[in-house]
């Protein structure tokens, strides 16, 4: 039977985020209804699939402006200082141990290009006061690779395993008793006088003052089955990145190892996991249709083992594969944050958290409760969903990015002779300049004006010619 029940504030998204506001909202006061799967396999939840790894200074790439990186590191460098805090706050909700950190996080290089890569994460990270330190391959724990010659060592970074966490944090929602968690999807949204309603699948509704949407790719989804519900915030872009769980590789890793970020992609890691399990991860590929259900493809699954086996532990190839996992990032166009009051008075946004979800979580949730506590608050923060987003010029993206598309085309393992590089990135570019005079392909790439849609682009091409 229906049944209405109330809220003062109500969570839509049970990942780490969405259950990490929760916690901090009830633990202010606040009586919290949670909307989101609590079983089942949670699947194409960015969390359920993530390392993971607390990435503070690993994320910088030496494209990005210097002014972008102050601004994301500090805000990363906030939520790592306020970490060990909140995994003994979530301990002392369910009266169980804190979930532990490791220590440390090696970036390594592989190709010349690398040096670039590793030499701007090192600035920023002694920008922040916590230097790196470079390292021959042999000083790596768990590295077994011919193509790495050089690492950095961050020990302001950490690994988490994310299947521990998550399960903490879930554990927490569910024994705090200003917390009530409707085990099922939302399924649309409303408004009622000063009020918000949220229908979920049960056919329950809950009634609630303010809403907080932390439901990661599902988000625009909702909206559109949600009538009337303008919140003039940017539209949320999806990720989709698979991982694996493997063997423990033949040589013990203990901080996590990984590449740097390169071709639209996130750098390939291994994370040891608490049970004696690797965790392998992680492709990215922009998707303009996330669907949960659909499975890892060979190309995928054929990308990640080929990374992780060349460049970080040839032992990987004898390993058992114990699992295989789909998860779709929330992003954004300018690859920021969405958190706080959208145009509409009584809707929050918390997400497009991207690749540092794990490590933003407990900042985002801080970031939260502080908007309800003081309306307006967040108005002039960086991750501000009212903030401008300007939309870059197509042709300037494509031909911006012609290196990465070289590196992106050579995947898995293409080597191209000297001097190549250079004017196959310029084919490619013009040939995708060319293609943007397609009107279908312009409103593709005018959907999703960011590097990441490129390679979609790409497939459009070899489609097209066959």
């Amino acid at each position: 039977m229906d049944a209405t029940r109330t809220a003062d504030v109500a969570v839509v998204g049970a990942g780490i985020v969405g259950l990490a506001c929760a916690v901090e909202l009830a633990r202010a006061g606040t009586s919290v209804a949670l909307v989101g799967p609590r079983t089942g396999d949670h699947a194409g939840q960015a969390s359920r699939a993530a390392g993971a790894m607390l990435t503070v200074f690993s994320e910088v790439e030496a494209a990005h402006a210097p002014e972008r990186v102050a601004m994301e590191v500090a805000e990363r460098v906030a939520a790592r200082a306020g970490y060990e805090a909140w995994l003994d706050q979530l301990a002392e909700i369910t009266g169980g141990p804190a979930v532990s950190l490791v220590p440390g996080v090696w970036v390594t290089a592989s190709v010349p290009a690398d040096r670039a890569e590793l030499a701007a994460i090192a600035a920023a990270a002694a920008d922040a006061g916590l230097p790196g330190q470079l390292h021959p391959p042999d000083a790596v724990p768990g590295l077994q690779s011919e193509s790495v010659f050089e690492a950095l060592w961050l020990p302001g970074e950490a690994g988490v395993d994310a299947a521990a966490l998550t399960a903490v944090a879930a554990a927490a929602a569910i024994a705090h008793p200003r917390i009530t968690w409707y085990d099922t999807d939302a399924v649309t949204l409303a408004e009622t006088g000063a009020a918000m309603q949220v229908r979920v699948a049960t056919g329950d509704t809950v009634t609630t003052d303010q809403l907080v949407l932390a439901a990661g790719v599902q988000i625009p989804a909702l909206l559109r089955r949600s009538r009337r519900i303008e919140m003039g915030a940017p539209p949320v872009l999806a990720g989709r990145g698979v991982s694996m769980v493997l063997d423990a590789a033949p040589v013990a890793v203990t901080a996590p190892v990984r590449t740097p970020n390169r071709g639209f992609a996130c750098g390939a890691h291994l994370v040891a996991r608490g049970d004696g399990q690797i965790y392998l991860g992680a492709t990215n590929r922009l998707t303009t249709r996330p669907d949960p259900d659909r499975r890892a493809s060979a190309d995928e699954i054929a990308t990640l083992l080929h990374d992780g086996i060349r460049e970080l532990n040839a032992g990987l190839r004898n390993a058992q594969v114990r699992d295989i996992r789909v998860g779709y990032r929330p992003f954004t166009i300018d690859h920021l944050p969405l958190v706080g009051r959208t145009a509409h008075p009584n809707v929050l946004l918390a997400t497009a958290t991207y690749r540092c979800g794990m490590l933003l979580a407990p900042r985002v949730a801080t970031l939260i409760r502080t908007e309800i506590d003081h309306p307006g608050a967040l108005n002039s923060h960086p991750y501000s969903p009212s903030r401008p987003m300007p939309e870059p010029d197509l042709a300037q993206l494509v031909g911006e990015h012609s290196a990465a598309l070289v590196e992106l085309v050579c995947q898995p393992g293409g080597q191209l002779p000297a001097g190549a590089p250079a004017p196959l990135g310029t084919t490619l570019s013009t040939a995708l300049a060319h293609q943007l005079a397609d009107p279908s392909v312009r409103r593709l790439a005018a959907s999703a004006p960011v590097p990441e849609v490129l390679p979609l682009l790409l497939d459009i091409i070899g489609r097209s010619t066959r």
